[in-house]
């Protein structure tokens, strides 16, 4: 399976069913009054993080889901039957995005979050029945369901974020430090894709996670090379090493990343340096490399020679690391669970003779009018002057004849 960290398309719930008009017409019940049941709520999209999955490659090629729309009402007071919600599995790390930036960040298996909901289904006429009204003749329509562009990125999780410049031996050491087995050999090649591999040992508490991260060059923080794909995955780690490349210009390497890490924002990461590829130094160079990096670690990847001594200082630096570091390391998580929307009413002059009222309430309402009942019309008329709606046309200069319009519906004022 291709590995595919980013994928957009479009969610859209289900509509809400209609309400129903119906009477009673049971013998011996000459009163039996209006009986149309409500709508069923339509469905909605719910985003769920698994482990099962490890890319977005199914996505990739999707430009629409949509979860069912609920039915109609019917006599006899029964509703319609709901929807059913579409949920939509992603890998564990999946940060969710729509028009007004981060929606959602499933950092945990098992957390889910409703990405559009369901429109409400509409009351039937026996809803409307009071006092005063005995037989309503008129229902509501279900409301639309919402529907929204979703942008999905995948950020590998891991507690090690292998660091380095291509060809400077990640691939190889991650296969030594774990059992995973990337692809590996002694020609330029650099990684394309994330690779992880968990360290596990009788000697350690806890097994961790190490991820081999696509090669970083000069000017990915501004999009260069893979880029933000880099920092994406970087972003995730408890603890970076940075891998040198001991016998090609470990200063300059080290200078480079340093540096794209501060311009990305993560400069402030804990990190440990280690330098591969020491099997190809003489001791003179050995010793030379020990004085300008007194505080690194020189292993091979090929022979094998001070892995296991990483592999122990790994383990102690992530036991060492506080509630603290763990929190400044990892992505900042936000789950936007709740848009304020302005529930007011307002009213606008379009034009000579147009008019515009706008506000949650009232264009709820005229979604949920039947246009084509008299009866509705006429209920959604009153609820106007109730709300207090034509009284600010007429302050604000409207006059019989003119287009009012609420939402996507246009009527004459009258």
């Amino acid at each position: 399976m291709q590995f595919v960290d980013e994928a957009r398309f479009v969610v859209r719930a289900g509509r809400g069913g209609d309400g129903s008009v119906s009477f009673n017409r049971e013998k011996y019940k000459p009163r039996g009054g209006p009986d149309g049941g409500r709508g069923g709520d339509g469905g909605s999209v719910i985003f769920r993080a698994t482990e099962d999955l490890q890319t977005l490659e199914q996505y990739a090629h999707r430009n629409l889901i949509r979860a069912d729309r609920g039915r109609h009402g019917s006599g006899n007071n029964r509703a319609g039957e709901g929807g059913g919600d579409v949920v939509v599995e992603v890998p564990v790390g999946t940060l969710i995005y729509d028009e007004q930036g981060l929606l959602a960040d499933l950092a945990d298996a098992g957390e889910e979050v409703v990405v559009a909901k369901g429109g409400l289904g509409g009351r039937g006429n026996s809803s409307f029945a009071t006092s005063t009204r005995r037989a309503p003749a008129f229902r509501e329509r279900g409301l639309p369901g919402e529907e929204r562009e979703i942008r999905l990125e995948l950020r590998v999780l891991s507690d090690v974020g292998l660091v380095g410049l291509p060809n400077a031996g990640k691939s190889s050491l991650l296969s030594a430090l774990s059992a995973a087995r990337p692809k590996v050999g002694d020609y330029p090649f650099t990684t394309l894709t994330p690779g992880l591999g968990v360290v596990d040992d009788k000697t350690y508490r806890e097994p961790f996670v190490v991820a081999d991260i696509p090669g970083l060059i000069s000017g990915a923080s501004e999009g260069r090379g893979l880029g933000n794909r880099f920092l994406r995955h970087v972003a995730r780690a408890r603890l970076l090493a940075l891998v040198l490349d001991a016998a090609e210009d470990p200063e300059g390497a080290e200078g480079t990343l340093r540096a794209e890490l501060y311009a990305a924002g993560l400069g402030d990461r804990p990190l440990i340096t280690v330098l591969n590829k020491v099997d190809t130094l003489d001791e003179e160079l050995r010793d030379y490399l020990r004085d300008q990096f007194p505080n690194a670690v020189q292993v091979s990847a090929l022979t094998g020679e001070g892995v296991p001594e990483l592999r122990d200082l790994l383990e102690r630096r992530l036991r060492a690391l506080s509630e603290r570091e763990i929190a400044v390391a990892a992505v900042a998580r936000e789950h936007r669970t709740f848009r304020p929307t302005w529930s007011g009413m307002r009213v606008e002059k379009m034009g000579e003779h147009a008019y515009e009222v706008s506000g949650e309430e009232i264009e709820r309402l005229a979604l949920r009018t039947d246009w084509e009942n008299p009866e509705g019309v006429e209920n959604f008329q009153r609820e106007l002057e109730r709300k207090g709606v034509v009284a600010a046309l007429r302050r604000a200069g409207a006059a019989a004849g003119d287009e009012v319009r609420i939402g996507e519906v246009g009527f004459d004022f009258s």
